[in-house]
């Protein structure tokens, strides 16, 4: 167990780690080139925001399972491509929540009375008391873009100077932000009301430029902005020429597009644009709990598999819930049992699960039914994980659906495999606590476990054709484990599921196809 950690993560991390049986290597100011280098001999990786985890770097770990990061942003790391090399990424939600929400409201304040142009005006022999008349926060509109835990935290600070809050986020219910004397509104809502602006959301392709030339004309003149939260949300070039027009009347901002900012940056050019070097979680506090949450989290998923802080694991952490481990076992067979019964490429994957203990698994059974499937036609280790991204890659669409009961299993689990007008079906439940059982295949109701070398054929139903398969069996000196037999009496068809002990060669596999009234013939290895 191999880590390694860049960025001058604090010492305590590898310090818990070594105390757990890990082996630690520390490089605090790693390049990229070197990272490429060594990155091959490592499991884990933990990073801060410095070290860039991309899809090219992923190339070159292959035995990579595991990247942490200390603090709570992960858009330094490629989450796709880490998911689509099954590799889980893990933050620490919270560790530095305290820390960024104080930043963000000193940033305020300082824009509200221009503490940092004062200072330095000050220090150059001036006395201008007039140059520097600020505004006060009590009874002004804030909107918070993002009511997450440090959109939260600043609100209650800044309630208590007297602000009224309101704010942006399509994930938090309206009762709970009224429960925490907020006001949800839309976004353009927001930017029309507020007196200050405060940005505590994650970038991605919907935030970026999210306040750019045209939100800018919906906000009220003299609006002050801060953004302690990701460079990208805020269109630099736009800001600038909103402050130098008056329609913003101060920047603060902790997070620029590029880091290191440019010197030439116009923002920096402005008096009106307060500017600090991503510093909103760099408190001595801060890094310390970052760095013991990240360790301990690695720690608890070594020793009990808890994933916790885990953003592309959802899947991993339900198949550790009570009770639901046989079902994936069950749904992982059911997949590789399909891969080998069905001869043509799936276009379609469709899961179907029934019963209430089922309904919240479906996502995992779906990834488990995926992982069985893909692990026998690909040559690529498959997961949890990436199982979706996989089937993605190879052209499967899949559905998920849930029926609330089965007239005749109390839990069921059903995939469905589709090619044009080409279907095939197999299903299977649990009996008891772990009994894996497959029951049907197609429209045949048949019963055997799924372990082992199963030899399944479809025949005419008429008398004699067991008999001389199992003959077969026993020219080829292999024992029969078990038998289960379906009939289709109206269409005068069967299908049988021997199991058997030893290996069963191409060429027997070949002569029970040629038994009078055999249609088809397959073997399922599991």
């Amino acid at each position: 167990m191999k880590v390694l950690i860049t960025d001058g993560v604090d010492f305590q991390c590898g310090q818990i780690l070594a105390q757990n049986g890990f082996e630690v290597t520390e490089k605090p100011k790693i390049t990229k080139e070197e990272l490429k280098e060594i990155i091959g001999g490592f499991d884990k990786l933990i990073v801060r925001s410095a070290t860039k985890v991309t899809a090219e770097i992923l190339e070159y770990a292959p035995n990579l399972k595991l990247i942490g990061r200390a603090g709570a942003g992960v858009d330094n790391i490629d989450i796709e491509a880490a998911t689509r090399n099954g590799i889980i990424v893990m933050n620490t939600p919270g560790g530095n929540t305290i820390s960024a929400a104080e930043h963000a409201c000193a940033m305020m304040l300082s824009a509200a009375r221009l503490i940092p142009q004062a200072t330095a005006d000050l220090k150059q022999g001036n006395w201008n008391k007039k140059k520097f008349t600020g505004v006060e926060l009590e009874g002004k509109t804030l909107s918070i873009i993002g009511l997450g835990k440090i959109g939260r935290e600043v609100a209650k600070r800044m309630q208590a100077f007297g602000m009224k809050t309101i704010a942006y986020d399509p994930m938090i219910p309206d009762e709970y932000a009224a429960h925490l004397q907020i006001e949800l509104l839309p976004l353009h809502e927001n930017f029309i009301r507020a007196d200050f602006i405060t940005i505590h959301s994650s970038l991605n392709e919907s935030t970026r430029n999210l306040l750019s030339r045209d939100t800018f004309e919906l906000m009220k003149k003299g609006v002050i902005i801060v953004n302690c939260a990701r460079g990208g949300i805020i269109n630099e070039a736009d800001l600038a020429e909103a402050i130098e027009s008056g329609k913003v009347a101060c920047a603060a901002l902790d997070v620029f597009e590029t880091e290191p900012v440019s010197p030439e940056n116009p923002l920096l050019k402005l008096d009106r644009v307060i500017a600090t070097p991503h510093i909103a979680a760099s408190t001595n506090e801060a890094q310390e709990k970052v760095a013991v949450q990240i360790a301990e989290q690695i720690v608890a998923w070594k020793q009990n598999g808890r994933l916790e802080g885990a953003v592309n694991a959802s899947a991993v952490e339900l198949a550790q819930a009570p009770g639901v481990r046989a079902y994936l076992t069950l749904a992982e067979k059911l997949g590789a049992t399909l891969a080998q019964l069905a001869a043509q490429e799936a276009k379609k994957m469709t899961v179907r699960t029934s019963g209430e203990f089922l309904q919240k698994f479906n996502e995992v059974i779906t990834a488990a039914a995926l992982k069985g499937f893909l692990d026998v036609r690909l040559s690529k280790e498959t997961n949890y994980i990436n199982a979706f991204t996989m089937a993605k890659d190879c052209g499967i669409s899949l559905e998920q659906k849930f029926e609330k009961e089965n007239p005749d299993y109390t839990n069921l689990i059903r995939v469905e495999l589709e090619n044009g007008s080409t279907k095939r079906m197999i299903g299977g439940t649990v009996f008891g606590d772990k009994e894996v059982r497959i029951v049907m295949i197609d429209r045949f109701l048949v019963e055997f476990k799924p372990e082992g070398n199963i030899i399944i054929y479809n025949n005419i139903d008429k008398p004699g054709v067991i008999a001389n398969v199992t003959q077969l069996l026993l020219q080829h000196n292999l024992n029969v484990a078990y038998i289960a037999l379906s009939r289709d009496e109206e269409k005068k068809e069967a299908m049988t599921a021997i199991v058997v002990d030893g290996d069963v060669t191409p060429e027997l596999l070949g002569e029970i196809r040629t038994v009078n009234g055999v249609s088809s013939a397959c073997l399922v290895s599991l």
